[in-house]
C-alpha cells in the first residue's frame, strides 16, 4: 500500500479516543516498521512530574492495534490477549515516536512489537502485544 492511503486509514474517525486524546499520528511506513508521533499532556503526568506508565502503555497498545489492523486490512482487529511492557527510562511530558514491528499475523493469533523513544531518540519502552484478530464490527 501507498503511504498516503495508510496515512488516511490513521484517521480518527478510524480509532478510538484513545488515539486523539494522546494526538497518536502515522508519520510513516517504513520496509518493515509503522512509525507514529504522539504527544502526552500534563493530564498523562505521575506524581513526579513523568508520563505514567499506564500512559505509555496505552499509547503503544493503540500504535500496535493500528498496525495489526492495516496488517489486516481493516477486516480483522486484535482482540488483546497480552500485553508485556518493559519500562527502560522515564519519559518527559511532550511529543514522543513510536515505532511498531508486526511479528506475526495468523489466523488464530497475531503479535507485533511496540516501542517508544523520547525527543532524544532514547528508548523508553518496549511493549510486546499478542491478540486474537476479530471480525470488525
Amino acid at each position: 500500500m501507498q503511504n498516503d492511503k495508510k496515512l488516511k486509514q490513521f484517521s480518527s474517525e478510524f480509532f478510538g479516543k484513545s488515539m486523539e486524546f494522546l494526538s497518536i499520528e502515522y508519520i510513516e511506513l517504513t520496509d518493515d516498521e509503522f512509525i507514529f508521533s504522539c504527544c502526552f499532556k500534563e493530564e498523562c503526568s505521575n506524581p513526579m512530574g513523568f508520563v505514567q506508565g499506564g500512559m505509555i502503555t496505552a499509547a503503544l497498545d493503540d500504535a500496535t492495534s493500528a498496525a495489526m489492523i492495516s496488517g489486516y486490512d481493516e477486516k480483522k482487529a486484535p482482540m488483546t490477549t497480552d500485553l508485556h511492557v518493559l519500562f527502560h527510562r522515564p519519559l518527559p511530558l511532550g511529543s514522543a515516536k513510536i515505532r511498531v514491528k508486526i511479528i506475526k499475523l495468523g489466523r488464530s493469533s497475531a503479535t507485533s512489537e511496540g516501542r517508544i523513544y523520547n525527543l532524544e531518540d532514547k528508548l523508553v519502552a518496549t511493549l510486546l502485544h499478542t491478540a486474537q484478530p476479530v471480525d470488525r464490527p
